[in-house]
């Protein structure tokens, strides 16, 4: 189990993690209307412009699935259930916790997970 010194100091990850990423969403929409804006261009401007708008998109998926998995590990966290493998039911050792906060799964139950379910799972939940 987790001292709470540790708890404050994961807690305290998970929470800068989550402002530096919605800070980073705000900027983006902010700057986003400035595109909107511009005068109309030649088709490679559009082509360029319509490839920015995806790869933003695409991020912007990836961020949210970030921002649940935090507020996820900040609910764990209030539950006193934060840093138990929710496979084998042991804990999850601080150093994996600081690395990844939002860990839910030990190593050992992670690469077990991985091999059983393949690649696709490797890029999903921690």
């Amino acid at each position: 189990m987790l001292r709470r010194e540790e708890l404050l100091e994961i807690k305290e990850m998970l929470l800068d993690t989550k402002k530096q990423i919605m800070s980073g969403l705000e900027d983006r929409f902010k700057t986003s209307g400035l595109a909107e804006e511009r005068e109309i261009g030649d088709i490679f401007d559009d082509a360029d412009l319509e490839q920015s708008r995806e790869f933003n998109l695409m991020l912007s998926n990836r961020e949210k699935e970030k921002l649940s998995q935090i507020d996820a590990a900040l609910e764990l966290i209030e539950e006193g259930e934060y840093g138990i493998c929710e496979d084998c039911g042991e804990n999850i050792p601080m150093g994996r916790l600081k690395a990844m906060p939002f860990a839910t799964l030990c190593v050992k139950c992670k690469s077990k997970r991985e091999t059983e379910e393949g690649p696709s799972y490797a890029s999903g939940r921690a």
